[in-house]
């Protein structure tokens, strides 16, 4: 359950129990107090004279035959005083039984009900309306005060047990963001990088999400990062060891300087070049104004067959064919420049790294409201386990898979990638033992 339901649940529940629990407390209260304020009241009685009577009697707007039973009532005072005192001594007889008691007393209901009430609550609210002009000397003051007092520390009873019941309730709820904090507190200080565990379909679902990914993608830099630096000291050590030592053997005289010995001097530093060279590249591309370019209408079919002219050459010297499947004068709206660079990226890499005897299919078609351009190789190079990564920047495919020794994957996809996102469009790659490897490329059109 979603926290936005439990919360309104916990506060519909708080509120209901808070008003049940009062209702009960003021009964209970009413109740307990009411038979102190009889007592009180019995004791007020004694004090009554003929002409507190009269007051009363006055107070009521009497008409004249009431008039002439007063005599008889105050006769009868005795039998009065004589039900309070029975009254005092059991507080919870019967309201019926008192009346019919006082009213055999030729006491009239409604003088009754007028001085002492029927039942706590009653008598509660009606006092309560002009409890500031009350006498504070009159049971009905007391009654109200004892009852108003010890709602109040009920209340603060029950709102100190509700407060630490929802601190505890908030406490549990929210325990994933200390998780949160434990786990982003070991990706900043410890370079841990540890999948939270949470199963429950609340708010706190998609950040759980977010902060896996995000674990799994610090993870994959983090190791990128690592064999980069590792492969690259090597590649570059490699280089370097060597032509060290033909300096050394040259200088001791136990080398001779023959164009062999030089021309693979030569070939390391060159060798070291390139990696340099390939780092460089992509900085380079780094360091450009993403936002600058040109859109412009240019024949996709006429640039294909342009570019991959460049490349018969070095195509011949490892046999390998690109076949362009592009429709003639197929119009597409890009940067004509920055499509140049995809495709030079695309022949180039796939001259060095593709290997022997392999071929490269272009194609381009129409889809709904897209262009969808496709590259794809009959080399087996890539797995499915490595293609989520091979875009990330310096990534190096499987050493069993790649034979040159000098290739960063990552550079060059990326570089496509960026291309791709610039012109609004998508970039996909996909491989199958079967059908090679595939860039599919999405331009709006």
């Amino acid at each position: 359950m979603k926290f936005s339901y439990k919360f309104l649940i916990a506060t519909l529940l708080i509120l209901s129990v808070m008003i049940f629990a009062n209702v009960l407390a003021l009964k209970h209260y009413g109740g307990m107090y009411f038979s102190e304020y009889l007592v009180d009241f019995k004791k007020q009685m004694a004090e009554i004279d003929s002409s507190f009577l009269d007051s009363i009697l006055q107070n009521k707007k009497l008409d004249p035959q009431i008039l002439q039973e007063y005599a008889d009532i105050q006769k009868d005072l005795w039998k009065i005083s004589t039900s309070l005192e029975r009254f005092s001594e059991n507080p919870y007889i019967s309201n019926s039984s008192l009346i019919d008691s006082l009213q055999k007393s030729w006491l009239p209901s409604s003088t009754i009900e007028q001085v002492i009430g029927t039942n706590a609550l009653q008598s509660f609210f009606g006092n309560i309306t002009n409890f500031v002009s009350l006498d504070s000397s009159k049971p009905e003051w007391k009654f109200i005060v004892r009852t108003l007092v010890s709602m109040a520390y009920f209340n603060l009873v029950l709102i100190g047990s509700i407060l630490l019941l929802s601190y505890l309730w908030v406490v549990y709820t929210f325990r994933p963001v200390r998780s949160i904090v434990d786990n982003l507190s070991n990706i900043v200080y410890k370079k841990e990088y540890k999948n939270i565990v949470y199963y429950k379909k609340d708010e706190f679902f998609p950040l759980m999400e977010a902060i896996n990914n995000l674990n799994k993608s610090l993870s994959l830099q983090e190791k990128i990062r690592s064999d980069f630096l590792s492969d690259l000291s090597h590649e570059i050590k490699t280089p370097i060891t060597a032509v060290k030592c033909y300096l050394e053997g040259i200088e001791d005289g136990i080398i001779e300087t023959t164009p062999k010995n030089m021309k693979m001097l030569y070939g390391e530093i060159e060798r070291l070049i390139k990696i340099t060279n390939s780092i460089m590249e992509y900085e380079k591309e780094e360091s450009r104004n993403f936002w600058d370019i040109f859109v412009e209408k240019i024949d996709f079919c006429e640039l294909v067959e342009f570019v991959s002219d460049e490349y018969t050459t070095l195509l011949a010297r490892n046999e390998q064919k690109i076949i362009s499947y592009v429709p003639w004068q197929y119009s597409i709206s890009v940067d004509k420049d920055k499509l140049t660079q995809l495709l030079h990226n695309v022949f180039s890499n796939f001259n060095k790294y593709a290997g022997k005897s392999t071929i490269l299919t272009v194609k381009a078609y129409n889809k709904a409201n897209k262009h969808i351009i496709t590259f794809t190789d009959n080399w087996k190079w890539v797995g499915k386990e490595e293609l989520p990564f091979i875009k990330e920047k310096f990534y190096k495919v499987e050493k069993s898979r790649n034979k040159n020794k000098d290739s960063w994957i990552g550079i060059w996809l990326s570089v496509i990638e960026k291309i791709v996102t610039l012109h609004g469009g998508e970039f996909h790659i996909d491989s199958e033992p079967k059908k090679g490897f595939t860039i599919t490329i999405e331009l709006p059109r």
